[in-house]
């Protein structure tokens, strides 16, 4: 979820920026009341992080672990909120930075304009230090009595850093990227009128080129050889599957987790977190890494890109004409309103947070049932010698009782490591309860799998065809603005004809 809450501050200054440039209407407030909203922020999380650290006991740590977390989402949302209303009442702060830094370019004014919300956001990894640490201290007795492996919680400046290199410079380094890509299309002079629609290639190839950039600052190295290494890659010939390498991602053990990043082969990652290797038995990292094959194999990165793709097209094609039908039918005073066009998009990121959650929450499950199938083909596999076992498709398995216990046994292991409460539901993933008993009765009848199967086909399928659709809508409604744009052009440049004319009546 924090991941979303970033993408949608960085939104808002890209929507609230262009709506004010295009009618700048007169700031109600000062730049000094924006401030002062953030710093109201950080001094009630820093107040209740000290109320939380001074409760924590032994017997109630977890129950106080996830009040704080319940309530740093609500913090944390309130800065792309807080954001929002400074852009409706007519953006104090976004009109003075895009008075200073407003140009041609867009990456120098975003910098300037999403600091004040970025730092809220790192100042709050300080205001909640306290009762983290309280409750990592609590948490190491509690792993003691379990037989788990023990660290001294890390102090303040290295979870600033850790937090920083995972958490923030992850998502917002992209998407500067992404921008600096779009300033440069804006100075061409070679894609007039195609300038949004060149935006899709400069965020694919940033999205290619990420591995690197996460490898780098997820600190990971490769996972070293080892008996478990040598079933991991067993599991992958088993599979056909190609990656370029099973990396140790460092988190100082703060967190059990897994993760695939890369959608070439050749600059694919599988990366597996220190905290999960040390606490978890080989059959459960198996299990965890089975989810992640499956991400692979069902290639959900691409369908990712493919999601990303409908919504450029969409607001390109689809989203110009009702535009230019809205402003046919409605007043005039009405479709141009500055207040309208803040609520529109506040709409359409909602709905667009909303799909996504869906489609996020569809394709976890999928890698779910990846992960139990491949945990009963590979149930009777022999300790010692995996990479002898034969190779076996997957997909034409089923998802039965074996697999979906090792497989539960595993989201058991990880939801306790990690202080998750089994029925705690996220946008992008289902509950682990959810998650869980769904498997369960899908083992109890095969058929459920391969009708599972078709509903993911199916939506695969509406996917490319709404695809298509709005990238034909989307070159049929640019295609005449690009023609005048060009033919404007040529009317405004002087042949050299001309110019010869020219310079022989002034001779």
């Amino acid at each position: 979820m924090s991941r979303v809450i970033l993408l949608l501050i960085m939104a808002v200054w890209l929507v609230g920026a262009e709506e004010l440039q295009r009618n700048r209407p007169a700031p109600h407030g000062s730049i000094a009341i924006h401030f002062a909203g953030y710093l109201v922020i950080v001094a009630a999380v820093a107040v209740w992080s000290r109320f939380l650290a001074r409760r924590a006991t032994a017997g109630n740590f977890r129950r106080l672990f996830r009040r704080l977390n319940q309530g740093l989402l609500i913090f944390r949302w309130m800065i792309p909120v807080w954001m929002a209303l400074d852009v409706i009442r007519g953006g104090a702060w976004t009109q003075f930075v895009l008075a200073r830094f407003g140009s041609r370019l867009e990456l120098p004014a975003m910098i300037v304009g999403i600091a004040p919300a970025m730092l809220t956001w790192m100042a709050l990894w300080w205001a909640e230090f306290p009762a983290e640490r309280a409750m990592r201290e609590q948490n190491v007795l509690d792993e003691l009595m379990h037989g788990m492996p023990v660290h001294e919680p890390p102090g303040l400046a290295r979870m600033l850093v850790t937090s920083l290199r995972q958490q923030l410079l992850p998502i917002v380094i992209p998407v500067l990227l992404i921008t600096l890509f779009r300033d440069l299309i804006n100075l061409s002079r070679f894609t007039a009128g195609w300038n949004d629609l060149m935006m899709i290639p400069g965020a694919v190839v940033v999205y290619l080129l990420s591995p690197f950039l996460l490898i780098w600052l997820f600190n990971a190295r490769p996972l070293q050889a080892s008996p478990l290494r040598q079933r991991l890659e067993a599991i992958c010939r088993r599979c056909g599957l190609r990656y370029r390498n099973i990396m140790l991602w460092q988190t100082d053990f703060s967190m059990a987790n897994a993760a695939v990043i890369g959608l070439l082969p050749g600059w694919r990652y599988v990366l597996l977190s220190d905290r999960l290797l040390e606490t978890m038995t080989d059959r459960e990292i198996e299990a965890v890494f089975a989810h992640e094959l499956g991400h692979i194999v069902h290639n959900h990165m691409m369908w990712f890109v493919v999601f990303f793709a409908i919504l450029v097209f969409a607001s390109l094609g689809p989203g110009q004409l009702l535009e230019r039908w809205l402003d046919h039918r409605l007043p005039q005073w009405f479709a141009t309103s500055y207040a309208l066009g803040v609520i529109w998009m506040g709409i359409v990121t909602g709905a667009t947070i909303i799909l996504l959650g869906y489609l996020s929450r569809r394709l976890e499950r999928q890698a779910d049932v990846f992960a139990a199938r491949m945990m009963e083909v590979n149930w009777g596999w022999p300790t010692a010698q995996p990479t002898e076992a034969p190779r076996v498709g997957v997909e034409q398995s089923y998802v039965g009782q074996k697999g979906s216990a090792l497989f539960a046994a595993a989201l058991n292991r990880v939801a306790f490591v990690n202080n998750i409460p089994l029925r705690a539901r996220g946008l992008f993933h289902p509950s682990i309860a959810r998650r869980l008993l769904y498997l369960e009765e899908m083992s109890q009848d095969p058929v459920k799998t391969s009708r599972f199967d078709e509903v993911m086909r199916r939506l695969y399928v509406f996917m490319i065809v709404v695809l298509l659709s709005c990238a034909l809508v989307t070159v049929r409604a640019m295609w005449p603005v690009a023609e005048k744009s060009k033919d404007v052009k040529a009317y405004l440049a002087p042949s050299s004809e001309t110019e010869v004319r020219i310079g022989r009546d002034v001779d």
